[in-house]
């Protein structure tokens, strides 16, 4: 359900990301214990992307989503910056995301959900 609700769902025929974008520590936590789990990702796979705001400590963000999660510091890819906006001091690590590229978990997971669910979509 997680993933339903909050995971990628778009890709292209070269790439797909199975990944999901949040604020909150605990529910990554569980995607990636959960793609650790059931389909036998490596922690070490996961990449990390920063949404922060401009005027975030950067550093201090991933040190927190890398303690959090228990992800390397090296895992991190380039983070995104946002403008200054009034939402900055609710999220004062910034929003991470957790993903992996896998095109094979990807439509795994996808027909995993249509048939849990019988989801009828254009999607692979």
């Amino acid at each position: 359900m997680l993933y339903w609700c909050e995971g990628d769902k778009y890709s292209t025929k070269s790439r797909c990301k199975v990944g999901v974008t949040c604020a909150d520590a605990r529910l990554l936590e569980l995607f990636v214990d959960w793609l650790v789990h059931y389909y036998n990702i490596n922690k070490n796979a996961v990449k990390l992307r920063l949404h922060i705001w401009n005027g975030t400590n950067e550093n201090e963000a991933k040190e927190y989503w890398s303690n959090m999660l228990g992800i390397p510091l090296q895992n991190f890819t380039k983070s995104w910056i946002k403008p200054k906006s009034g939402k900055h001091r609710r999220y004062p690590y910034g929003i991470c995301r957790a993903s992996i590229d896998s095109k094979k978990i990807f439509l795994q997971i996808l027909s995993e959900i249509r048939d849990e669910f019988e989801v009828t979509s254009s999607n692979p």
